[in-house]
């Protein structure tokens, strides 16, 4: 790809100071209520045929399945291939299924392109681009916090791929010429997730956040009326959310407190582990929570405290694991006097206490580093809960060990997932993957998928696809205690055979 080899030659000063000036420069259009439809103020991405993965350039046009409109291809040779045979997928892996098979799935799952697209569009910064996807560069660009390390909690990796943990995606990037100059970029866009905290002091909110006053949602309020009110009921939209804490949806906050405002639904909402009202001034609650797979939350680690503030009267303990999370405490040894080498399991790298007024919880915040994975034995006693944002747990195999041992112990477990697609393949094959390890699996209908309100607003840049694709844009129940775990094979596969 022609702006993959032109990313991959730029230093991270030039794509960085790149992207902010067109962001700043489509605001100032927009404020004129001008935005002229040139390639300047178009940041769609260049859309690539799904079969051959060919850059689709004229005289070349753009073919969508006419019964579903989700795949992309160059033309109907491709659309034909697509139809009868399966993508090309990594070395070893099992085929996939064709086109043919997925498309009355696809065709319900574009169904949700409107409520998602919706949801982006209530945010005054919430443009859609001609391809129907969400520039998250350029939306950080036009506040002028798009960076790598050194821009607070949006400090990130940038280039192409925003993860150190690369996956099944290993071995396609190592096989290709396309793959080869994929990893040149992410060489050049290095960053080490939680940098900050390599520091020996937490930035301010002010020095966090980098945003004007009115759009920041304060941890130490300045005053009594930015703090907002005890919570007393459960919250279940973005709009909540921001009338909650007083912010106007001008603020782009909720770019990065999807990833907290995520962890609370999927412990409130999807395990069901606590709530609103679970405590009180007189019966304080504990609660143990582990997040697995952490990488870019590294990067913004202090809003987690939101748990505390959403959660009145409870005695929270985070502990983050991960291999972003051991990179981060082996960095750490280098540099004794920093927040995470003097940070333990007995000493949390960050804490904090909520005001008296939002119910004085505090929340205790670990990061594991003996190991890039999880395991029972991590801490002295299992966890209330374990949760991911993001997993991708059938293209990690570390996945597979943590679901089978949250089954075997009864752990309350739940993950988001990008795609609905990717989430209805993990509910309908996690019982499989418990039966492998010789546990006893759930019905496939108690692997619970549901759109998550505290998605990330915006459609992930996918040039293959237009499915609905967003930054914990699905949830997904894994283990929960209120679950009958079947006791044979043929009961599983009854189970998925009821559901089709």
């Amino acid at each position: 790809m022609d702006s993959l080899s032109s990313l991959a030659s730029l230093t991270p000063e030039q794509f960085f100071g790149g992207v902010t000036k067109a962001g700043k420069a489509l605001a100032a259009a927009e404020k004129k209520g001008n935005v002229p439809k040139t390639k300047n103020f178009d940041f769609s991405v260049q859309e690539t045929c799904c079969v051959c993965q060919k850059n689709i350039t004229p005289p070349l046009k753009v073919l969508r399945c006419s019964a579903c409109r989700a795949p992309i291809y160059c033309g109907r040779e491709c659309a034909t291939k697509h139809w009868k045979y399966p993508p090309p997928q990594p070395p070893g892996s099992i085929p996939g299924p064709t086109h043919k098979e997925l498309c009355p799935a696809n065709k319900r799952h574009m169904e949700r392109r409107e409520y998602y697209d919706g949801v982006l569009k209530s945010f005054p910064w919430g443009r859609l681009e001609s391809d129907a996807t969400f520039s998250f560069d350029i939306a950080r660009g036009r506040f002028g916090v798009f960076g790598g390390t050194g821009t607070g909690y949006w400090s990130h990796r940038g280039g192409p791929i925003p993860h150190s943990n690369r996956g099944v995606m290993e071995s396609m990037l190592a096989s290709s010429p396309y793959g080869a100059t994929i990893m040149k970029a992410f060489a050049a866009f290095d960053h080490t997730d939680g940098a900050d905290l390599l520091g020996a002091r937490h930035l301010t909110d002010v020095q966090g956040w980098k945003l004007e006053p009115a759009f920041l949602p304060y941890l130490n309020f300045p005053s009594a009326d930015k703090r907002p009110a005890l919570v007393t009921s459960a919250l279940n939209s973005w709009d909540e959310w921001y009338q909650w804490r007083k912010l106007p949806k001008e603020s782009p906050a909720a770019l990065l407190m999807s990833f907290p405002m995520t962890v609370y639904r999927l412990l409130v909402h999807c395990l069901e582990v606590t709530g609103p009202t679970e405590a009180s001034a007189d019966k304080r609650r504990a609660l143990s929570v582990h997040l697995l797979g952490a990488e870019v939350e590294l990067n913004y680690l202090p809003l987690f405290a939101e748990l505390a503030l959403l959660l009145p009267y409870h005695d929270i303990q985070l502990v983050v694991f991960g291999s972003g999370a051991e990179t981060l405490v082996t960095a750490a040894k280098k540099k004794p006097s920093s927040l995470v080498a003097k940070s333990s399991l007995t000493t949390p790298v960050y804490d904090y206490t909520a005001p008296k007024e939002c119910g004085a919880s505090k929340i205790a915040i670990h990061i594991y580093g003996d190991s890039p994975s999880w395991s029972p034995s991590a801490t002295t006693r299992p966890p209330d809960a374990l949760v991911a944002c993001n997993a991708g747990i059938f293209s990690y195999r570390e996945w597979e060990p943590v679901v089978q041992e949250a089954h075997r112990r009864d752990i309350p477990f739940a993950v988001t997932e990008y795609a609905e697609q990717s989430a209805e393949h993990t509910s309908n094959n996690l019982g499989m993957l418990v039966a492998r390890g010789g546990g006893r699996p759930r019905k496939v209908e108690e692997y619970t998928i549901e759109t998550n309100p505290f998605h990330r607003p915006g459609q992930r840049p996918i040039p293959l696809y237009r499915l609905p694709n967003l930054v914990n844009g699905f949830t997904i129940v894994v283990v929960k205690t209120s679950s009958t775990p079947l006791t044979t094979m043929s009961e599983l596969a009854s189970s998925i055979a009821d559901l089709d």
